[in-house]
């Protein structure tokens, strides 16, 4: 590991800030670093937004922050699900203000202009204002769409740059992750449409997110937790199973628990080692869509532990988003994964969500602390680094990504890193 301290002589100079091996501590407090990123990763890169199941029925719509520009989510008249700038375009009013709701049009409270939820200006009120200009003004000020917007297994995502890789190309191999939550259900869809959890933590958006997929502090932080649900799923200490991280590249990793399940050939060890019994229907269904086999395969693996960088973390059987305030404030967003027929599961998805996520969930509130003491802690300016070097000499590279078969490996923080510089850097999509 690199022991000399290299200048910083600016902090939105990426590549004085980040080494293979360790970070300085400005990434997570400068002020300049955070608007460097709102731009370069939020606003110009593929970001998480929205599922499509948030707007099933025309008309709905969610209301949400790209990088803090404000959108909406809406289902149009046509059925199709378009993101669009939450901005009256005449005086640049705010047009939707409740975080979901379900509306044929949006009514600028201003001046009275009207838009369809497909974007289209429909209404301007005393019109003769504009004269002969009117058709002209209809046509050029309906809602802004964002430049580009694909979706991949439901998930929506957005950019607000006109040109730069595709989603694919961005998701990569994190790809597998979503297919692999998908899997588990028999129509290979799920819903988030049992609402969103928020937590303000009063840490950097990057704490948060690369925390996910520590596998190092989870038996510190969340002792108590572990000591209770230890016999209703698997080891913690990284030596006593095969459990391992994985850089995925383009920022994205996971703590992949598939090889220990796979190895104990046990179902739902996961969800807490749910009988089969407990859930039949669930069960049925699952090898009448999928064969006996697949079925089997898809309930011994479990969902994805896996961080989509930069803002989607597949939580097993959650999503977390998360929406940075400011470079040591951000709103975290959690809500569980329900499958569409499956009312045995979905129950009792919810209820452990509630446990673990929820307003006195063990989880998240120990990983809130600990994130606001990562955040205060490193008010103190000496020693300038965080080191980030544990495992760097196991990992191995293989055609899913570098691997290392140490969970308590610093593998994912690493990936993120070197992906995150060469984005603010300018050299990658």
């Amino acid at each position: 590991m690199t022991v000399t301290a290299a200048p910083v002589s600016r902090p939105h100079d990426v590549t004085a800030l980040v080494e293979p091996d360790r970070v300085h501590g400005a990434v997570y407090t400068s002020p300049e670093v955070f608007e460097l990123e709102m731009k370069r990763i939020f606003r110009e890169g593929w970001v998480f937004v929205a599922h499509e199941s948030e707007v099933p029925e025309k008309g709905d719509y969610v209301t949400r922050r790209i990088g803090g520009e404000p959108m909406v989510v809406a289902r149009g008249k046509d059925g199709v699900v378009r993101v669009l700038a939450n901005r009256c375009t005449h005086r640049g009013n705010r047009l939707c203000n409740a975080e979901k709701g379900n509306s044929s049009s949006f009514r600028c409270p201003y001046h009275g202009w009207t838009f369809g939820n497909d974007g289209k200006l429909v209404g301007v009120p005393m019109r003769d204002g504009y004269g002969d200009r009117l058709n002209a003004v209809r046509e050029e000020l309906g809602l802004v769409q964002a430049p580009r917007q694909e979706s991949y297994g439901g998930f929506v995502f957005a950019s607000l740059a006109p040109t730069g890789i595709s989603l694919l190309e961005h998701l990569g191999n994190a790809t597998k992750a979503i297919d692999r939550l998908l899997d588990l259900s028999p129509t290979r869809e799920i819903q988030l449409s049992a609402g969103w959890m928020k937590h303000h933590n009063n840490c950097n958006w990057k704490m948060v997110m690369e925390n996910n997929v520590d596998g190092y502090h989870a038996l510190f932080t969340h002792a108590s937790v572990y000591d209770a649900v230890r016999p209703a799923k698997v080891s913690h200490v990284p030596s006593k199973v095969e459990v391992l991280v994985r850089d995925l590249g383009n920022g994205h990793s996971e703590i992949d628990y598939e090889p220990e399940y796979t190895r104990l050939d046990e179902e739902f060890i996961w969800y807490g080692r749910l009988p089969r019994e407990k859930a039949p229907e669930y069960v049925a269904a699952m090898e009448a869509a999928h064969g006996p086999a697949k079925a089997h395969q898809a309930l011994v693996s479990g969902p994805p532990h896996t961080l989509i960088f930069p803002n989607l973390f597949l939580a097993e059987m959650n999503v977390m988003t998360v929406e940075p305030l400011n470079a040591g404030e951000t709103i975290a967003f959690t809500a569980p994964v329900l499958i569409p027929g499956a009312p045995e599961i979905n129950t009792k998805t919810l209820r452990r969500t509630e446990g673990a996520m929820g307003p006195a969930g063990f989880l998240i509130a120990d990983d809130g602390e600990i994130g606001q003491r990562n955040q205060m802690g490193l008010a103190a300016q000496d020693p300038e680094w965080v080191v980030l070097s544990r495992g760097s000499d196991t990992d191995v590279d293989d055609e899913t990504g570098r691997v290392n078969h140490d969970k308590s490996a610093e593998t994912p923080q690493r990936g993120w890193w070197k992906h995150w510089a060469g984005v603010l850097a300018g050299s990658r999509g």
